[in-house]
């Protein structure tokens, strides 16, 4: 399943479920910069997809890249240890918060 959705401020949507794999795939591309910490939206993220325990992300921990296709960008990543899950904030120059994603294989 594949779920696209745009909305009216420019953000967008994109989810990607197999259950098959039990492959989930959620992310979020946002027109203007996150309102709240990444780890508060990235956490409820966790909780719907699992539960109240989530898959056991280690938010403390953090891995930070620069990205080649965006040279300018970041991306913070998050492990946790059910699921191979994994969260991510990716951030511009500025440091402003732009993408979440969110993604699971059992």
């Amino acid at each position: 399943m594949k779920l696209e959705y745009t909305f009216r401020d420019g953000a967008s949507l994109h989810v990607t479920r197999n259950e098959a794999t039990e492959y989930t795939d959620q992310e979020v591309r946002l027109a203007s910069p996150l309102g709240e910490p990444p780890v508060a939206a990235l956490t409820r993220a966790e909780q719907a997809a699992f539960d109240a325990k989530g898959c056991g992300i280690d938010w403390r921990t953090v891995e930070t890249r620069k990205l080649a296709e965006e040279p300018d960008a970041t991306e913070s990543i998050y492990r946790g240890t059910l699921c191979n899950c994994q969260a991510r904030a990716r951030s511009d120059a500025a440091g402003r918060v732009l993408r979440l994603q969110f993604r699971s294989a059992c």
